[in-house]
């Protein structure tokens, strides 16, 4: 009698078939979450970046002086110090963000939907109520001041030849991790 050879596989190679087929699927799954991540992440940073300029484009009309009154800052009330915004020090600094701001109107803003403080110009309750809260969690945006090169020591703000400024938003991602979008410009006081 004759034997027939049978063909097919054997159980090793359909095992290390299995093995390479499920190596390649794990990375292919891997790329699809860290590319859907990696898109989230991207799109709050484009939110931030559309508020800080918002930021920007509202401040860039203002001088010098108007900023100072606009946002309440003065030689004998603001004083300037370090200040911490995500682990990054500044010193000789004045910050205000939307931290202060709380739900409810504000009688010297018109139209206001934050009452928030140090904010005569009615400018941070605007920056507040453009921040989604679906889209970024846990967010605020401020800015800081720092005076450059003042004449007199005793008044900081108004004799400062240059005030730096640096906007910023600063949002948590979903890992818990605290992400900053910075944006910085300056003002020459030309009234010197």
């Amino acid at each position: 009698m004759k034997e027939r050879s049978q063909s097919g596989y054997s159980l090793v190679e359909v095992l290390i078939a299995m093995a390479i087929t499920s190596v390649v699927l794990l990375t292919v799954v891997t790329l699809f979450y860290m590319g859907r991540r990696n898109v989230y992440s991207g799109k709050q940073l484009t939110y931030a970046n559309s508020v800080a300029t918002r930021m920007l484009e509202d401040m860039s009309s203002m001088s010098a002086p108007d900023m100072l009154n606009d946002f309440n800052i003065l030689d004998t009330t603001s004083t300037t110090g370090t200040v911490m915004v995500q682990n990054q020090s500044y010193a000789n600094s004045y910050k205000l963000d939307t931290t202060t701001c709380t739900a409810g109107a504000n009688a010297s803003c018109p139209l206001s939907t934050y009452n928030c403080s140090n904010d005569t110009g009615c400018y941070l309750w605007q920056w507040r109520a453009l921040i989604d809260p679906s889209k970024l969690s846990n967010a605020s945006a401020g800015l800081i001041f720092t005076p450059r090169a003042p004449v007199d020591a005793n008044n900081p703000w108004s004799t400062a030849q240059f005030i730096k400024v640096r906007a910023y938003v600063q949002w948590t991602e979903s890992q818990g991790r605290t992400r900053i979008a910075i944006f910085d410009t300056t003002k020459v006081n030309r009234q010197q």
